[in-house]
């Protein structure tokens, strides 16, 4: 799943959360709300259909590396 070989790299969440950086970086906000970010995702890069569940994953791969954190419970908020 973060470098398939078998689908398209658009599925990648490498990709996915690449995306998800550019848009922090384009906001230039810390914090934003999940639906929100999953919005300007959506409206940004709306030739390549993405499902909530793959924009989760890719969020939890953030979080993984340390990129982001939860906060408040409905929120992300950028680590550095």
């Amino acid at each position: 799943m973060l470098l398939p070989q078998d689908i398209a790299p658009e599925k990648s969440l490498y990709v996915i959360g690449g995306r998800i950086i550019h848009i922090f970086n384009a906001i230039n906000r810390r914090t934003i709300d999940i639906k929100s970010l999953y919005n300007i995702y959506v409206t940004e890069f709306s030739k390549d259909e993405l499902s909530f569940s793959y924009f989760l994953y890719a969020l939890d791969w953030l979080f993984i590396i340390g990129f982001i954190n939860l906060y408040n419970n409905t929120k992300v908020k950028r680590c550095f």
